[in-house]
């Protein structure tokens, strides 16, 4: 099963449906320089990507600076948001090595995850909070300029951590700090994927 971008769109159609049903039951009119009501936030940043596997005896090893990128839905509930989105995090000139030796190849790979997200503000009239994520997703990759074939998926975990600055009464920007980690499996051969990541986020809420 490939996870591609078109995939990605579809589910973003059904996760804003959820979204929007979060927000009509919710508050109709959210308070200036409050973290209530609907929410959306747009991510993107530097990271690193680090992928591996082992099969047969021989392990294999992928890793590479990314460039990583995220959007999500949601309503609040109380100091809550609950909703849904996707992340990619793109490593476009990754390196490769089989039993530590150097591998020559030309490819990029990104890991996409879609799923349900919380984002938690302890004080919601202040911009610190926590944004836990769990979903689906797959490691995506390309060798040469083409794509093909099967990729690996399975759950993906993130977790982040940040401060946002309001900047009118709905729209605040800020920094987060993000790890994924994705256990993915392809015909019996387990990917541990880890992504850590440095976010610049741009939140309605």
């Amino acid at each position: 099963m490939r996870l591609t971008w078109m995939h990605s769109v579809k589910a973003l159609l059904g996760i804003a449906t959820v979204a929007g049903a979060l927000c009509v039951s919710g508050q109709a009119e959210a308070a200036p320089r409050t973290h209530d009501g609907f929410y959306l936030q747009l991510n993107a940043g530097l990271g690193y990507l680090n992928a591996s596997a082992e099969a047969g005896g021989n392990k294999q090893s992928l890793s590479g600076a990314t460039l990583p990128s995220s959007l999500l839905l949601g309503g609040t509930v109380g100091p809550v948001v609950i909703g849904g989105g996707f992340f990619a995090d793109h490593a476009f000139a990754p390196g490769a090595s089989l039993n530590g030796q150097k591998q020559n190849l030309d490819f990029s790979m990104t890991l996409i995850g879609i799923g349900a997200f919380a984002d938690i503000y302890p004080d919601i009239h202040k911009g610190l909070h926590f944004q836990p994520f769990i979903g689906w997703g797959g490691l995506e990759t390309s060798v040469n300029g083409n794509s093909g074939g099967s990729d690996p998926t399975g759950l993906v975990f993130a977790i982040g951590g940040g401060y946002d600055f309001f900047v009118s009464d709905n729209w605040s920007i800020g920094g987060m700090a993000r790890i994924a980690y994705a256990p993915l499996s392809l015909n019996d051969v387990s990917y541990g994927v880890f992504a850590p990541s440095l976010l610049a986020t741009f939140t309605y809420h």
